[in-house]
């Protein structure tokens, strides 16, 4: 187990990503959090364009599609 600082929110996300990736690798984590978060596009396209996404760039994916996410919400 990783020790991870609970009240520090970007700390458990980017744990949370290293866990995934490590455990299910880049592809099925990109799907997983593609299934949590309702994103919407061609996930078995994008998959190619972008094999090797970094940490970094998983991060800033998830919270565009959070942020899309919150949107959506917002108007409806």
């Amino acid at each position: 187990m990783i020790a991870v600082d609970i009240n520090d929110v970007v700390e458990v996300h980017a744990a949370g990503l290293r866990v995934l990736r490590e455990n299910l690798g880049p592809d099925v984590t990109m799907a997983f959090l593609n299934l949590t978060i309702g994103g919407k596009g061609d996930w078995t396209k994008e998959k190619y364009d972008r094999p090797d996404m970094t940490e970094a760039e998983m991060a800033a994916f998830l919270e565009r599609a959070k942020a899309d996410t919150a949107a959506r919400r917002g108007a409806s």
